[in-house]
């Protein structure tokens, strides 16, 4: 248990550190960029990442989480699945390139054409590492990935920067997102230790696609339904409005990928270690959930409270119609904060089957929500998106649960006390901007984010929220001054 243990933290340690630094790192390259680029610029990138990322999905099709998962995989099998996503990766390539004429009429915008084709190599890229990287994640190697994926933000990043300040436009984009994966896909290759042979096995394949299938049958219908909103505001409201929209749902998204993502990529195959094990499995949930809970529900309420600072200070005045569409997009922040983990439960479970008729019933919601929203453009359509967030949330935590026999109002109770003091923390930051007197947005939000931090932990403590008492102990036991103390 111990080794377990360590070998848990030690993954979570350096995934969390890599995603925070990244994370650091993609704000700073976003505000520079957002600020030598236009929303329409975003927008165009926005429009190709519907279907290059849908096409993404057609490249692994659930064998990378089929081979974390199966805990007696060999050799056999990850080359069995290192030749299929290389010959689905060149597949991909070739219809995306080939569609791209198609996207660009759908948009009715011409400068599509160049930009599916040139992203369109992707794919191939993908097919190259992803048996790699899952290699790596079985093995609880977070840290080669992390180093990995960091190299290939910053060079992308610089690149990116260099190109939009030389007036390259949305090239600069185009040219970000390429270099990233080259740079990752390189550095992995050269830190994975495994290499793939000549071999390949129809039957190792057919060993994988029981689980496999249901997992990339779940996840095509949860990325359609996710990027369902961008498709029908590119379509309806133009590229400027796709923009705003996807520039807002990156900034709501940064405490998810700093956090929810960060555990749930270690919880899978953490879980995946002890799924027989269920009361084992059900704590462990339940002291993830809540750790997640104390800094990402602060986060949401904390974006909402300081919404027009952030936009303004950061941004600038061109992206001002931002404001109400992140402020809404942070209720949603709040439920999809906690239900992004619980795919690790369907997984470590073997439950790809269940996690599948799941969202058969609350994939379709989310399309009558936002198309309910449309009418009322671009504030309609965020509205439906976290309108049909709460209600698919409800339902998956539900079925998640009776997995690991955890109700619901278990669940809720244990988040009850930090959702009261993440939403105080917010209504004392709208108090304080109402009552000063600030020189600048960017002076404002400073300001405001040191007292809402100030005020949130001040609350965390005194409501005992059991997430804090758990840091607290744990900090306790590994300060030097507590051990000389007692001697």
């Amino acid at each position: 248990m111990d080794t377990y243990r360590s070998r848990v933290l030690r993954a979570l340690s350096w995934s969390a550190g890599a995603r925070l630094t990244t994370q650091a790192l993609s704000m700073v390259f976003g505000i520079l960029l957002a600020r030598l680029l236009t929303p329409d610029d975003f927008g165009l990138l926005a429009m190709v990442a519907i279907f290059a990322g849908f096409t993404a999905l057609l490249a692994d099709v659930g064998l990378g989480s089929a081979l974390v998962q199966k805990r007696d995989a060999t050799d056999l099998h990850f080359n069995s699945v290192f030749w299929t996503n290389m010959a689905l990766g060149g597949a991909l390539t070739l219809a995306l390139f080939s569609a791209s004429g198609g996207i660009a009429a759908f948009f009715q915008r011409q400068e599509l054409v160049a930009i599916v084709q040139i992203l369109s190599l992707q794919f191939i890229l993908g097919g190259l590492s992803m048996v790699q990287r899952q290699r790596l994640s079985r093995a609880l190697r977070f840290k080669m990935l992390s180093l990995a994926d960091l190299a290939g933000l910053l060079v992308a990043g610089l690149l990116a920067i260099t190109l939009a300040w030389q007036g390259f436009g949305y090239w600069a984009l185009v040219a970000q997102s390429l270099t990233q994966r080259l740079v990752s896909t390189a550095i992995i290759w050269a830190g994975s230790g495994w290499s793939p042979r000549l071999h390949f096995s129809i039957e190792a394949l057919q060993e994988l696609f029981g689980f496999s299938l249901y997992v990339f049958a779940t996840r095509t219908l949860q990325y359609f339904t996710t990027n369902v909103d961008k498709l029908i505001t590119g379509r309806m409201l133009g590229g400027a409005a796709v923009g705003l929209l996807s520039k807002a749902q990156s900034i709501m998204l940064i405490p998810l990928q700093n956090i929810s993502q960060v555990i749930g990529s270690v919880m899978f195959p953490a879980l995946s270690e002890i799924q027989g094990d269920r009361p084992r499995v059900r704590s462990i949930y339940l002291r993830a959930t809540r750790s997640i809970a104390l800094l990402t529900f602060p986060m949401m309420t904390g974006i909402y409270a300081v919404a027009d600072h952030l936009v303004l200070g950061l941004l600038g005045e061109p992206w001002r119609e931002l404001v109400p569409i992140l402020r809404i997009l942070c209720f949603a922040g709040i439920a999809t904060s906690i239900v992004t983990i619980t795919g690790s439960i369907y997984l470590s479970q073997g439950a790809s089957r269940l996690q599948l008729r799941v969202n058969l019933l609350t994939r379709p919601i989310t399309i009558v929500c936002i198309l309910l929203g449309v009418p009322h453009g671009l504030t309609g359509i965020a509205t439906g998106a976290t309108v049909a967030t709460w209600l698919n949330s409800t339902i998956t935590l539900t079925a998640a649960g009776r997995l690991i026999a955890l109700s619901p109002w278990t669940l809720v109770r244990s988040l009850g006390s930090t959702l009261l003091a993440a939403v105080l923390m917010a209504g004392a930051v709208l108090a304080l901007d109402r009552l000063w007197d600030f020189d600048s947005p960017l002076a404002a939000l400073l300001t405001l984010v040191a007292a809402g931090t100030s005020i949130y932990a001040m609350l965390a403590l005194l409501l005992q929220l059991p997430a804090a008492m758990e840091v607290t102990a744990m900090l306790r036991k590994r300060l030097p001054f507590r051990r000389w103390s007692e001697q």
